[in-house]
């Protein structure tokens, strides 16, 4: 080897070695770091543009003039971390709300799945159940009122239709999408039509009744603040109004992030269980 080819090699061997701590960062910045990362920045430039939207006292579009600080709403959060109301309100909410959820999917997955593969079901429950899902779930609360004899019942209610619509849609659709093939193997292998129910038309739909899941816990928790809002007397929802009427910005915006963060935490949970229990997908 003569000295041009040593001299090219060693070029080629210290800009590969140069590379590989730019391409370790990068993939380190792609990774679950790097995600993390980008997600407080982006809270962070959130947080920054609410402050210099109310220190410039910006009156168009909004009147972002009129709202708090973020360092006053964080100082007030503070001080509500550390009251044991705060913890009682979010405890009330999140029992209504996975009380709501669990009715939810108790009633509507057998439901969606017996409207996916009969007739009888399509014509007779659908077109009723398809009535009442456009209906906002404010609008549910007088009837609600009504029909329970405790204003914790009518919550529950609430809660229960907002997590019972989207996960009938989502197992309606699921069970209409199992292959026949499955069906048809199951049964040749023995298996009646329970056993099936169980072994083939479940497993096939549990990624989409996780997903219209996610979607009915965010109802969920917009159910149950609404009720709180209108006719409650605890919880998080009765809390934020309660400070909006008394004028106190900081405590309402303290419960609008709250109740973000609780649908979140929420959501993520379920996420979280659907990649545990489906390994496969």
């Amino acid at each position: 080897m003569d000295s041009g080819e040593g001299v090219l090699m060693n070029g080629q061997a210290t800009r590969t070695l140069s590379r590989q701590p730019a391409g370790e960062a990068g993939r380190l910045w792609k990774g679950a770091g790097g995600a993390a990362a980008v997600r407080l920045l982006s809270v962070a430039a959130f947080v920054l543009l609410w402050h210099a939207a109310v220190q410039w006292n910006l009156q168009w579009p909004l009147q972002f003039g009129n709202l708090p600080k973020p360092l006053d709403v964080l100082s007030s959060w503070a001080v509500q971390l550390s009251t044991p109301s705060y913890y009682h309100d979010i405890l009330i909410s999140s029992r209504r709300v996975l009380t709501g959820i669990g009715l939810g999917l108790i009633t509507a997955v057998p439901l969606g799945l017996w409207i996916g593969l009969t007739r009888w079901g399509r014509n007779t429950l659908f077109p009723n159940l398809e009535l009442f899902r456009p209906i906002p779930l404010i609008a549910y609360l007088p009837v609600a009122m009504l029909l329970f004899r405790t204003i914790e019942g009518s919550i529950v209610f609430i809660t229960f239709v907002g997590a019972f619509f989207p996960i009938l849609i989502g197992s309606r659709d699921a069970a209409k999408r199992v292959p026949n093939s499955l069906v048809q193997a199951a049964k040749v292998l023995g298996c009646t039509p329970a056993q099936s129910v169980w072994r083939v038309y479940l497993p096939a739909m549990a990624p989409e009744i996780f997903t219209s899941l996610s979607v009915g816990v965010g109802a969920s928790w917009m159910g149950v603040i609404t009720g709180e809002m209108m006719s409650g007397q605890t919880g998080i929802g009765y809390a934020t109004w309660q400070a909006y009427h008394l004028l106190d910005y900081n405590e309402s915006i303290i419960g609008m992030f709250t109740i973000g963060a609780l649908g979140f935490g929420s959501s993520a949970f379920v996420r979280w269980t659907e990649r545990l229990l489906l390994r496969w997908t």
